[in-house]
Order: C-alpha cells, then sequence, then structure tokens
C-alpha cells in the first residue's frame, strides 16, 4: 500500500509540474503575440509620421527656396536678402532635425528580434527613452528658433516688437512641448507600459 501511495504522490507532483509548464508556455506564447502586435503598432504609427514628416518638410523647404528666390529679385523692407538666407536656414535646420526625429523612432519599432525577446524589448524601451528625452531636450532649442525664423521670413509687414516676438515664441514653444508631450503619451503611453509589463514578467 505505501508503494502504491508513494506512485500515487508521485504521479500527483509530476501531474502539476506538466500543468505548470503548460501554463508557462501560453503565458510566454501570449508575451510574444502582445509584444509583437504592440512592437507592430507603434512601428505602424511610425512609418505613417515619418511619410508624414517627409511631405510636410519638403513643402517646407520648397516653401522656402522660392522665398529666397521672391526676396532676391523682390527684396523687402525689414530685412536683407542674406538676412533671409538665415531665417531659411534656420527653417531648414527645423525640417532636418524632424526628418531625423521621425526616421530614427521608425527604427527604433522596427528592430526587432524574435530570436530574443528580452534584448529586443530592452533595447527598444532603452532606445526609445533615450530618444524621447533627446528629442524634448533639442525641441527647446529649435522650436523657439523656428518660430522666430517664421515670424522675421513670413510676418515682417505685422511689424511686432521685439518682446511680442519673444512672447509668441515662448509661448509657441511652451503649447508646442505640452502638446507633443500629451499626444505621445496617449498614443505611446499605454503600449510602452504593455511592452514594460511584458518585459517584467519574461524577467521574472
Amino acid at each position: 500500500m505505501e508503494l502504491d501511495e508513494f506512485k500515487k504522490h508521485w504521479n500527483s507532483i509530476q501531474d502539476k509540474e506538466l500543468e505548470q509548464y503548460k501554463h508557462s508556455t501560453q503565458t510566454l506564447d501570449h508575451i510574444i503575440m502582445n509584444t509583437t502586435n504592440t512592437l507592430d503598432e507603434l512601428k505602424q504609427k511610425s512609418v505613417f509620421w515619418n511619410k508624414f514628416s517627409k511631405m510636410a518638410c519638403t513643402f517646407l523647404i520648397c516653401g522656402l527656396l522660392l522665398n529666397l528666390g521672391v526676396s532676391y529679385f523682390i527684396p523687402n523692407r525689414r530685412s536683407t536678402f542674406w538676412e533671409s538666407v538665415l531665417y531659411a536656414a534656420m527653417l531648414i535646420g527645423y525640417a532636418l532635425v524632424t526628418l531625423w526625429a521621425a526616421n530614427r523612432q521608425q527604427q527604433i519599432f522596427s528592430n526587432y528580434n524574435s530570436g530574443d525577446l528580452k534584448e529586443t524589448l530592452r533595447k527598444t524601451l532603452s532606445a526609445f527613452k533615450r530618444h524621447y528625452i533627446l528629442i524634448n531636450f533639442i525641441s527647446l532649442f529649435i522650436f523657439p528658433a523656428y518660430f522666430y525664423a517664421m515670424i522675421k521670413l513670413f510676418f515682417y509687414n505685422w511689424g511686432l516688437s521685439a518682446n511680442m516676438i519673444l512672447m509668441i515664441c515662448v509661448g509657441g514653444t511652451v503649447i508646442t512641448l505640452v502638446s507633443s508631450h500629451l499626444y505621445c503619451k496617449m498614443k505611446y503611453g499605454n503600449k510602452i507600459k504593455e511592452l514594460e509589463a511584458n518585459l517584467n514578467e519574461l524577467e521574472a
């Protein structure tokens, strides 16, 4: 009887281990599927904004070049042609940074390695956070320059005072950064938290 009881006890332990392994396999499959879908959604959003940025920046650069041609032949009273070149260069710099940022974000969510899910999640989350911090830091400088150059190049007839221009640049920068942060939190925040939760579960 003791031998029979031992066999039953041993078989019971094995059954529990098999059930636990099966559950772990199902959980792993769920994490892999969820991670793949989430990364794909983030990639598609990034692809859209990358394409949109290319189109918008192309129009901006073409418009600036056209404006410079007009300024060369029909100079305005408030700025010389070379001042217009400086403002146009500031806006082109803004466009190039925007193109780089959009392309870099797309790359971050495209580097998926199915062979090592944990490493993929670590690298993706780390790269996105660094990119987000870097872009916001750069934006503190390029947005004021963007608004200043836009005013000087396209709204010189308004006769705005230096204080008014300063207020517009600061206000425009604050509004743009806050709006960008809220959009990123709304569209990317939950997805990033899902990836973090998946990584924590894999590392547990």
